[in-house]
């Protein structure tokens, strides 16, 4: 049988977590900003992007490129409609749909499993999507 410190301390660890977001653009004001907004987000555990994603109320029409510790997620128009889970200390960055990402850099990009799949049913990355 476990301690009843250690069962309590690995409750209060697991019951929350705390991921970094950063929002750009027109987003930022979600999180108090002008340009750009910095915040901490308490989430439960087992969250993934859905959950944050909800939790910020930011509306669809408005979220351009998503990115988890620098893998691409999402892409303005299209939604994977897969849930990343995040971990305590990820770095989340959301666009604007108004801030474009030049589509040079694109080729290459580390992107999600969930994003993979959906541009398999889509074809190629464009730069918008009806």
């Amino acid at each position: 049988m476990l301690p009843l410190y250690y069962l309590l301390r690995t409750n209060v660890q697991s019951s929350k977590m705390k991921v970094n977001l950063f929002l750009y653009g027109s987003l930022a004001r979600f999180g108090g900003g002008r340009y750009v907004a910095q915040m901490s987000v308490d989430l439960g555990p087992d969250s993934g992007k859905m959950e944050l994603l909800n939790q910020l109320g930011i509306p669809r029409e408005e979220r351009g490129y998503l990115f988890i510790n620098s893998v691409l997620c999402e892409v303005p128009g299209m939604e994977t409609g897969s849930n990343e889970l995040l971990k305590d200390g990820d770095h989340v960055g959301i666009f604007s749909i108004d801030r474009l990402w030049p589509y040079q850099y694109r080729d290459g990009i580390r992107m999600s499993e969930g994003l993979k799949a959906a541009l398999g049913e889509r074809g190629a990355m464009h730069h918008s999507y009806k």
